[in-house]
């Protein structure tokens, strides 16, 4: 017994809901990562100020490298957003 054979796809087309299945357009995306930067800096702001008013400058710099890698999850994402582009109408 064969399992009939696939026509081929000229475009890979990703199923399903999340931000790397393709689903989402780009500003969808790039919204998504702007509002996960600001929300995370805004939380991290205010830890620094809470920490550094009790002067636990450890935690403040610990706070700081977090900072830095929201960042750079930030560019992730947006180069994750720009690959993506609008469904063309078939």
């Amino acid at each position: 017994m064969t399992t009939p054979a696939l026509p081929p796809d000229d475009e890979h087309r990703p199923e399903g809901f999340g931000f790397r299945t393709g689903v989402r357009s780009e500003a969808v995306a790039v919204g998504c990562a702007v509002f996960v930067l600001a929300l995370g800096t805004v939380l991290l702001a205010i830890g620094a100020v809470i920490f550094a008013g009790e002067g636990q400058w450890g935690f403040v710099l610990g706070l700081a490298v977090l900072e830095l890698l929201f960042i750079a999850g930030f560019v992730a994402m947006l180069h994750m957003a720009r690959q993506r582009h609008r469904p063309r109408p078939d």
